[in-house]
């Protein structure tokens, strides 16, 4: 290129040819550029990609592996605990949002656009400008995924979509019918999915994102991908990016350390979230677990038949009504799950459950949502002293079990029938997003 461009700036009618203009004559000038070279790299065993890998190590373009850059939220208990509306309130801050999971999860959020409930795409997508990154591990649902897409007028220059990420067949929703029945499984095929990418591999019945035609401006056409999950972070670690990954479900769903069989078909903590992300545990920053004063589970299918699992300490909503001084009607109104739009049971707080969900999930700063189901009165508070005492002092105990600060506290949900005043965080963090 430098020799095309000296060649038309010099304005010669009859140029120097390359072969002639070249002044490697013979192997004494070639032995004096190897040693005289940063770098020698010998192609005759590598391609063109692994040379830019070379180079770019030796130009020190790489982002160094202890550079922390990722802050992820995950549930504490069953789900429900308020992710996506406390995920949306720090969307803002970071250059860089991440979803793991499937359509299963529905995130509640309130925001200056009105309440929405983000399904497969980051909550607090409509409100930011921040790129969007959907992982490899993910389970997508094509059509729910492109009205999402459409409803929050995302543009494919600020989607990207790993082309590795699962796609969910119509016949993976009729297979998880009978869970629904048996389990309270919210039954949307993200677990049929997962399982088929095991067991029918190399089958043509397996379809990735890449095999998708709709999904090709967020995907890319070919190897190597644009939506590369891997090569987006690592773009983002070399220009020292916030990220910001946010988990679905909750700790005690984990498919792995949760009351099986009732849990979900993915491990829903920390360390699984970072693996369908492709997110090294050492670039991790901050782990914020987020748990609610009354943990839900769905309701019992078959009217009790069956159970939706165990919830230690069980109470009912017109209980915790009484004891927060709420309308009971509200919370029954209120407290129906995102996606399916069941019936909830409720427990007062598993202290044990939760040390647990800290054990596995070490978490830097714990968000405690529904401070309300407290007491009515937190609804008003702005100012950490504005809460009442008994939730003072249920936020000082939290404290000390889980030995991390309670650094944001979720005071109450808006909802669409009231006017939106979005002052519902008290934000005790000493620290930022953006980096």
């Amino acid at each position: 290129k430098r020799y095309a461009s000296r060649v038309a700036s010099s304005g010669a009618t009859q140029p120097v040819s390359y072969a002639d203009a070249d002044h490697t004559r013979d192997d004494e000038d070639i032995t004096r550029f190897k040693e005289d070279a940063d770098i020698r790299i010998y192609t005759d065993r590598t391609d063109a990609r692994d040379n830019l890998v070379r180079v770019a190590a030796k130009l020190n373009l790489y982002s160094p592996p202890d550079v922390r850059l990722v802050d992820v939220v995950v549930g504490g208990q069953y789900g429900s605990e308020g992710k996506g509306h406390v995920s949306a309130y720090l969307a803002h801050e970071y250059d860089v949002l991440v979803r793991v999971g499937g359509p299963n999860a529905g995130h509640s959020v309130s925001s200056p656009s009105g309440v929405y409930v983000y399904h497969q795409l980051p909550s607090g997508t409509k409100d930011s400008v921040a790129k969007i990154l959907l992982g490899p591990g993910m389970t997508i649902y094509v059509p729910t995924l492109l009205k999402e897409i459409q409803e929050c007028g995302v543009s494919a220059e600020r989607l990207f979509i790993d082309p590795q990420a699962m796609i969910i067949e119509e016949g993976d929703l009729e297979d998880e019918k009978t869970l629904v029945g048996v389990i309270a499984s919210t039954g949307r095929g993200g677990g049929s999915a997962s399982a088929r990418r095991i067991s029918e591999r190399g089958k043509p019945s397996v379809r990735l994102a890449r095999e998708i035609a709709e999904l090709k401006p967020y995907v890319g056409d070919s190897f190597p991908y644009r939506g590369s999950t891997t090569r987006q972070l690592e773009d983002a670690y070399r220009r020292r990016e916030s990220i910001l990954l946010e988990g679905t479900q909750g700790s005690g769903l984990s498919i792995l350390h949760g009351s099986y069989p009732h849990v979900t078909s993915r491990e829903t903590n920390v360390a699984g979230c970072l693996a369908e992300a492709g997110i090294s545990p050492s670039r991790v920053r901050k782990v914020l677990v987020v748990v609610r004063p009354t943990p839900i589970r769905v309701a019992n299918p078959d009217g009790g038949a069956n159970s939706s699992g165990p919830l230690k300490h069980e109470t009912t909503f017109d209980e915790v009504a009484i004891k927060a001084e709420l309308d009971a009607r509200e919370l029954h109104e209120n407290e129906k799950t995102s996606t399916t739009k069941r019936k909830r049971r409720v427990g007062w707080f598993d202290w044990e459950q939760f040390r647990n969900a800290c054990s596995i999930n070490a978490p830097t700063d714990i968000v405690l949502t529904f401070a309300d189901y407290i007491n009515k009165g937190n609804r008003n508070a702005r100012r950490f002293e504005q809460l009442t005492q008994n939730t003072i002092k249920f936020i000082e105990e939290i404290e000390r079990v889980a030995q991390a600060p309670v650094s944001l506290i979720n005071t109450r949900f808006p909802r669409e029938e009231e006017t939106l005043d979005l002052r519902t965080v008290i934000d005790r963090r000493n620290w930022r997003g953006r980096l």
